[in-house]
């Protein structure tokens, strides 16, 4: 194996090479270069290491990684990521894979992370160290939405009709637009920005708004791939206001919903829920966009369940230079794994 360490204002010049690759293994929009590419304007600091590997003239392998502490490199994770920015050709993660990247980056390299990894693209070596970190899931675009919405629970059935009742009695209607051209998509996460803005989420920092980086991110990330029909805003109304809205990217047939908020002034309608059953209404039914599956990419919630949604784990992987430090990791790992619900707790 060769392996070459560059700037990052290299990435541009392997574009072609790292979507070649995504293509080869998660087909997923959140990998595709030029999402990368916003993701290093917005977030990445400059410090940052862009490795790429390659074995008998391929490349097989291409991340970034940064410093973490003595004698500790991860793969580079920014908070709107919803996987680690790295790809491996066959989806294979091996000891003289990691342990080569190890010794081309600068200063000496004890430990190596890759972080949120998706476990349906991988095949992991048994002496490399498997860390759960979240389960998250996908719902495939039924075939006819009403076989699928009779296979739904009871209770979420229940709660749909009675939500559609409840806007009946109150002369509400409810209503879903999609927004796909570049400058109504830009509009689209300012409306997000609005509704959050408002929300709890603004109490503890974490919104979304017009102004704020993540706001800068998501309208020009999102604006940018829907220059190419690869990203779309959708709203859930209730008589005309926006209730709900997903930001989503799309490619090769699956739709990822990065980001989904709604008006609390509308809880009682559960709109955000509403939302996700009408996506699926409308894809079953227009079968000629070609939109075959919804990831979610965070963490697997009640509803998600609800939807019978196929579940699988997210996981962070890690490489010891040395059998000792092996060995300590994988105690620690147990010991996190197993201790006192108590000590939990606390």
């Amino acid at each position: 194996m060769k392996v070459n360490i560059y700037a990052v204002s290299e990435f541009e010049n392997f574009s072609l090479e790292w979507n070649k690759l995504n293509q080869q293994t998660h087909q997923q929009a959140i990998l595709t270069a030029d999402f990368i590419q916003c993701l290093i304007q917005h977030f990445f600091i400059g410090t940052e290491q862009f490795v790429v590997v390659n074995k008998s003239n391929k490349i097989v392998f291409i991340g970034f990684f940064q410093r973490v502490g003595l004698g500790r490199w991860q793969t580079v994770m920014p908070s709107q990521a919803p996987l680690g920015l790295w790809l491996s050709s066959d989806g294979r993660i091996g000891e003289k894979l990691l342990a080569s990247i190890a010794t081309a980056l600068p200063g000496v390299v004890l430990q190596l992370d890759l972080l949120q990894a998706d476990s349906r693209y991988l095949t992991v070596e048994p002496n490399i160290q498997q860390l759960h970190y979240i389960e998250t899931g996908n719902k495939p675009i039924p075939e006819h939405y009403d076989d699928f919405f009779k296979t739904i629970g009871k209770n979420l059935r229940q709660n749909c009709n009675k939500a559609y009742n409840r806007a009946e009695r109150q002369n509400d209607s409810f209503s879903t637009q999609v927004l796909t051209g570049p400058d109504e998509i830009v509009e689209g996460v300012k409306q997000y920005g609005d509704i959050e803005s408002a929300s709890w989420k603004a109490e503890l920092g974490t919104a979304i708004s017009a102004d704020n980086e993540q706001g800068k991110f998501y309208q020009d990330m999102m604006g940018q791939l829907a220059q190419r029909n690869a990203a779309c805003v959708w709203y859930f109304l209730v008589s005309g206001q926006v209730a709900a809205v997903d930001l989503c990217v799309i490619h090769n047939g699956n739709l990822i919903i990065l980001k989904t908020t709604f008006d609390e002034k509308f809880a009682q309608y559960s709109p955000a829920l509403l939302l996700k059953m009408q996506m699926l209404k409308y894809y079953a039914e227009h079968p000629e966009l070609k939109i075959i599956n919804i990831e979610f990419y965070g963490k697997a919630m009640d509803w998600h369940k609800r939807l019978n949604s196929e579940l699988r784990p997210i996981v962070h992987l890690s490489w010891q230079r040395s059998k000792l430090l092996q060995w300590v990791v994988s105690k620690l790992k147990h010991y996190k794994n197993n201790k006192p619900r108590q000590l939990q707790s606390e």
